[in-house]
């Protein structure tokens, strides 16, 4: 579809690449690098305004931190829905780096410096956005994205809170977990002035899931029998990981980093976040994470490995070892278990070359001949036709005075002695002779250097040729096809852990916001009954159930699996990983067995052709000297037809 910018810009869609409980993202087939996002409903006049007011807004450094609205857009009807906004390519939700498993998928080379790097970057985005007057509001995991190099940028800005010229565009939403204490008391989010403060809790809870492999600093273990939420601890200020609350309730859970194991000043940073309503700013923490990440060990088992000076071992190493927990993934393990072997050292003996063949001209075989002699006859018939004519004519002038009529008769007999007599005919075959020689050598030279320049087996070549280089291409990717396999094994086991641990979770014992006891009916009758369940919610069809309530019970089971730590099982890992083995064993002998015949068939190919070349280039020079010689031959015999 065509939409219209404020200054007629033309803005055409293309794909579909997200949804949510407000509208659509599409690509833009006219501009690369640009998405568009499409309300569900035309946007009330209040947000168009607010838009319009971001829009004039836009500056570098908010594009460079923010999927920002670039230009407000209307459809074919002068109707306002939706805005441009910059094109994320490459970056994935904040929430992938959190656990063992999407770190291995996602950001499998890295380390636990990685993650302070990510926190750095995100404390930097929160300090760059403060700094244009702008409140975030609505934070949470899945509005923060960030791409390989750990570069951070905010979504859904539309839902920041923007004040200009005296007035307030507020953020009416939020997410419990990310929202300080003072709102939490609130009913709601309405007409409700945020302010960098606010922001800064939720900056301070997002750093900690990243320094602490994805848990809550308001989750823990309760020193009595009650069960505090999330919200509730929030509420009472009950963190969990405190070191100065005597009369705290929540201990951090079992498997978890200790925050003494950081530095004294990022302690200090998280303390004075979560217990005091002075928080420290985005800007604070940034010196604080650069000290961090300068002071880190890497550990001797694996360069994977890294970790706080304060620690006196390497905590990745420990927890693997005594309690079968792999935080940061050490494949060392798995190196024995490789069946690939040298697999450039294989492939290189089966490199086949194009085949080259050199240019042929007529023009670069040399020949100087002599015309072939003109036969006797035809030098008597050119003697007799000279005679005979000559003789005529000076009959015709002779006779000139006896009658005007004698030199029409003489002129007639010179005619034809010239063109219709036997002479002039036995002249005028030698001519056709030679000519009809000339072009039938022209043509079967042009024949030659055809089938010389398309030899017949080439196109079988090139296509053998192209078929080798993508079997050897699949030959050398057997390494990254064994990582895949073996990620895809590992990974099918960790989600069985976990699904087996959110099945716990029934739907109907817990509180979900916005999920009341008629939707949690409709959930139950559709089969969604556990935390485990509520993945299978984007193929099935649940009455009531909209993108926004599936966004709320995805929030509600991603809050459910926060304490899920995974503890591989080395047995399974094992029959899986010599299963892997076993099927990439076959695939290698199967792409060997198929490159040596390939290259076999392509030798015979080769062989034919360069064996035709030398034939075709001898009888190219043959025949390009026969050409010759013939042209000559017929150049020769013109000055006798003249």
């Amino acid at each position: 579809m065509t939409y219209y910018g404020q200054h007629n810009e033309q803005y055409i869609t293309s794909r579909e690449i997200g949804r949510g409980g407000e509208g659509c993202v599409f690509e833009l087939a006219s501009h690369g690098d640009l998405v568009l996002k499409v309300y569900n409903e035309p946007p009330a006049d209040n947000r168009q305004q607010k838009l319009r007011q971001m829009v004039a807004m836009r500056s570098k450094e908010i594009e460079t931190y923010a999927a920002w609205p670039v230009d407000l857009v209307s459809d074919t009807n002068g109707t306002v829905v939706g805005f441009v906004m910059r094109k994320l390519q490459g970056y994935l939700p904040l929430h992938h780096v959190f656990s063992p498993m999407d770190r291995k998928k996602m950001f499998q080379d890295r380390g636990y410096n990685f993650l302070v790097h990510v926190a750095r970057n995100v404390s930097t985005a929160f300090h760059k956005l403060h700094e244009a007057g702008l409140v975030v509001g609505d934070v949470n995991e899945g509005n923060i994205l960030m791409n390989k190099a750990g570069m951070v940028a905010f979504i859904d800005c539309d839902s920041f809170q923007v004040h200009a010229e005296g007035r307030y565009f507020f953020c009416e939403v939020g997410v419990p977990r990310y929202t300080p204490p003072e709102l939490l008391k609130r009913a709601t989010f309405e007409n409700v002035i945020r302010t960098a403060n606010t922001d800064n809790f939720s900056l301070a809870v997002l750093l900690f899931q990243l320094l602490f492999l994805g848990r809550h600093p308001f989750a823990g273990r309760h020193k009595g029998n009650a069960d505090i939420d999330e919200e509730t601890a929030i509420r009472q200020r009950q963190f969990a990981y405190s070191l100065t609350n005597a009369k705290k309730k929540l201990t951090p859970p079992p498997d978890s980093i200790s925050i003494s194991d950081l530095p004294e000043d990022v302690v200090k940073l998280f303390h004075q976040a979560f217990e005091t309503d002075e928080r420290p700013n985005a800007v604070e923490w940034i010196p604080a994470l650069d000290a961090l990440l300068k002071s880190m060990h890497t550990c001797t088992v694996s360069e994977l490995h890294t970790y706080p000076a304060q620690m006196a071992e390497c905590p990745w190493c420990w927890f693997r070892k005594h309690r079968g927990i792999m935080y940061f993934l050490d494949d060392s393990y798995l190196q024995a278990n490789m069946v690939l072997g040298d697999i450039e050292q294989f492939v290189n003996g089966f490199r086949p070359e194009p085949i080259t063949l050199k240019q042929l001209s007529p023009e670069s075989v040399p020949a100087h001949l002599p015309p072939t002699p003109v036969p006797a006859r035809v030098i008597k018939a050119v003697k007799i036709r000279t005679y005979l004519s000559v003789s005529l004519g000076i009959a015709g002038i002779a006779l000139l005075t006896v009658s005007p009529y004698s030199v029409l008769l003489a002129g007639f007999l010179v005619v034809y002695v010239l063109r219709g007599s036997v002479w002039a005919n036995r002249i005028k075959a030698e001519v056709v002779s030679r000519n009809e020689r000339f072009q039938s050598l022209q043509k079967k030279l042009q024949q030659v250097l055809r089938e010389y320049n398309a030899p017949a087996d080439m196109v079988a070549y090139q296509h053998g040729l192209e078929s080798l280089n993508k079997l050897i291409f699949q030959f050398r990717r057997l390494p990254e096809e064994l990582d895949r396999k073996r990620k895809s094994m590992e990974e099918a086991l960790y989600n069985e852990q976990l699904n087996d641990y959110l099945r716990r979770f029934d739907i109907e014992d817990h509180q979900i916001p916005s999920i009341g006891p008629a939707k949690k009916r409709a959930l139950y009758n559709a089969g969604i009954r556990h935390a485990a369940h509520i993945a299978n919610l984007p193929a099935t069809k649940v009455s009531g159930i909209g993108p926004a309530m599936e966004q709320i019970l995805m929030s509600w089971r991603r809050q459910m699996s926060a304490d899920f730590v995974y503890i591989p099982d080395q047995l399974s890992l094992n029959a899986g990983m010599q299963k892997v083995n076993e099927e990439m064993a076959q695939l290698r002998l199967k792409l060997e067995s198929a490159i040596r015949r390939e290259y076999q068939h392509l030798n015979f190919l080769k062989a034919n052709i360069r064996t035709r070349a030398e034939l075709l280039e001898q009888q190219f020079m043959n025949v390009t000297v026969q050409m010759k010689q013939a042209q000559t031959d017929v150049q020769a015999i013109r000055k006798y037809a003249a």
